[in-house]
């Protein structure tokens, strides 16, 4: 049987709020490493071998959550690019439904209204990232849209 640990400080760094190249491959790194995690696990366990791995990998909470949401941007913004009309918003909507609660308020304030005004592909996106950090995720799309279908297929 295991005992509770208590609360336990991790500092894992200070986030400068900016989305860089060795930051997109740091979140790689981690997003390969939490899916060799047993999936049985107990969640406080998890938790902490998740907050484990993302320090191995050097990156600081912050960080990882302001890459995921850039990610959830791109990857939406892209996915609603490919698709069009009611196609597009029933299979937004039906993915939407399928994330965590936490997931989904993050892509759906990385995407706004996606009934939207008909704006140009990204421009969502770089208005609240800037273009500098939807440029560095989209340096790496294929990875990171297979990293974030994996995070949604594991998030189920």
């Amino acid at each position: 049987a295991l005992g509770d640990a208590g609360l336990v400080h991790v500092d894992a760094g200070v986030s400068e709020g900016v989305v860089t190249a060795g930051k997109v491959d740091a979140w790689l790194r981690w997003q390969r490493a939490v899916q060799t995690l047993d999936a049985g696990t107990e969640v406080r366990l998890r938790a902490r071998e998740e907050a484990r791995l993302l320090r191995e990998v050097g990156l600081a909470p912050a960080d990882a959550d302001l890459v995921e949401a850039v990610v959830a941007a791109v990857v939406s913004e892209r996915k609603l690019e490919k698709i069009s009309g009611a196609e597009a918003m029933a299979q937004f909507k039906q993915r939407l439904e399928e994330l965590s609660p936490e997931q989904r308020a993050k892509a759906e304030a990385a995407m706004g209204d996606p009934r939207g005004k008909g704006a140009a592909p990204l421009v969502q996106a770089e208005t609240e990232f800037g273009p500098d950090a939807v440029r560095v995720v989209l340096a790496r799309e294929a990875e990171v849209t297979a990293a974030w279908d994996t995070l949604l297929q594991l998030s189920r």
